[in-house]
């Protein structure tokens, strides 16, 4: 099972660099339809892959020449933070609250349905185009950002990539290096939050050997892959992921109800 999560967590992490998922919104479904851990190990091992996929993919893209604005970076990052906090302690309470967890399963897959839904319709709405100047309303921002991603457990990426691209007028090449330093702290907020509630020894650490190499690899190919392609292929590479994340989180709602 170790050597399927290690290509399971290479290609999220691949993708995600690429189009600015982080990943996480990729590997989710992908375990839920394995079966072979429950909501918090997967939500705790998704995270150690994302942000170790954050780290090697965001140094990658500045040292190729990506220019990232670190006042909107840092104050979005400080909410983002809080936000990872707050969608985790949402998270842990359907958990715990429902008698089945499969009942969480099924919450968690369809919101994140319908946000998948709307990134494709925002990322498609090339009138909406801001620029948003008021640095108080980024943390703000940041909260909203990081709970969300955190709690359906897909990294941020399709709630990230069109914010930033609507808010700030971005093009969706440096939407995505936004939306992967956003990503980097509310996993990293969310892993020492379930580290503290949890303990640590509570979640199949083993399964780490596999995934971190898978997300340093990831990450590298992937902001490779990212600098050689185009504004418009990353983007068409972001819609067809979208939907494909559509049909899998459909199947695994079938599956739970089922």
């Amino acid at each position: 099972m170790g050597i399927v999560y290690f290509f399971v967590f290479l290609a999220s992490c691949i993708i995600g660099a690429i189009v600015g998922l982080g990943g996480g919104v990729i590997i989710r479904p992908i375990l839920d339809a394995i079966g072979h851990h429950n909501v918090l190990n997967i939500a705790f091992l998704s995270s150690s892959a994302v942000i170790v996929m954050a780290i090697v993919s965001t140094m990658k893209k500045v040292k190729d020449g990506t220019k990232i604005d670190v006042s909107i970076a840092a104050f979005i990052s400080v909410g983002a933070m809080i936000g990872g906090v707050i969608g985790n302690m949402i998270l842990e309470y359907l958990v715990y609250t429902f008698d089945a967890e499969a009942n969480a399963q099924i919450i968690q897959t369809i919101a994140t349905i319908i946000t998948l839904i709307l990134a494709i319709y925002f990322t498609n709405r090339n009138d909406l185009r801001y620029k948003l100047k008021a640095k108080a309303f980024y943390p703000i921002l940041g909260i909203g950002l990081g709970a969300l991603a955190v709690f359906l457990g897909i990294g941020g990426g399709p709630i990230n990539v069109p914010i930033f691209m609507i808010l700030f007028s971005l093009p969706v090449k440096y939407a995505t290096a936004y939306s992967i330093v956003i990503i980097f702290f509310a996993h990293f907020a969310r892993m020492v939050t379930m580290g503290f509630t949890e303990g640590f020894l509570y979640f199949d650490l083993q399964y780490l050997l596999f995934i971190i190499p898978a997300a340093i690899i990831g990450g590298i190919i992937g902001a490779i892959i990212s600098r050689k392609i185009s504004d418009e292929a990353v983007k068409k590479s972001f819609l067809v992921t979208m939907v494909a994340l559509i049909i899998m989180n459909v199947y695994n709602g079938i599956t739970f109800v089922l």
